[in-house]
């Protein structure tokens, strides 16, 4: 019982969290093209659409973490992972 509850929880968060970065990528892209907000540093789009596919990524493992269909040490080493790679691709993807 006590591990099925911990699973719902962790894969709560980890639903949220990824729910909040596909927000935030959205928002960012709709503000980089759609309005007349002038930005001084301004993402590539393909930073900003691999960050949601990552997100999305994370989002189906946090459902599959909910159902028990995976454990919670892989779902939240591929949360890290994924968080990792995008804080890479996002302060250095000039040099890619």
């Amino acid at each position: 019982m006590l591990k099925k509850n911990t699973n719902v929880v962790l894969g709560l968060i980890q639903i949220v969290l990824s729910s909040y970065w596909i927000y935030e990528m959205i928002s960012l892209y709709y503000k980089h093209h759609y309005t007349d907000i002038l930005f001084v540093f301004m993402y590539p789009d393909w930073v900003l659409f691999l960050n949601i596919i990552l997100s999305l990524i994370n989002l189906y493992f946090g459902i599959k973490l909910i159902l028990n269909k995976v454990s919670i040490k892989k779902s939240f080493s591929l949360l890290g992972t994924s968080i990792f790679i995008g804080i890479i691709i996002n302060n250095f993807y000039y040099l890619i």
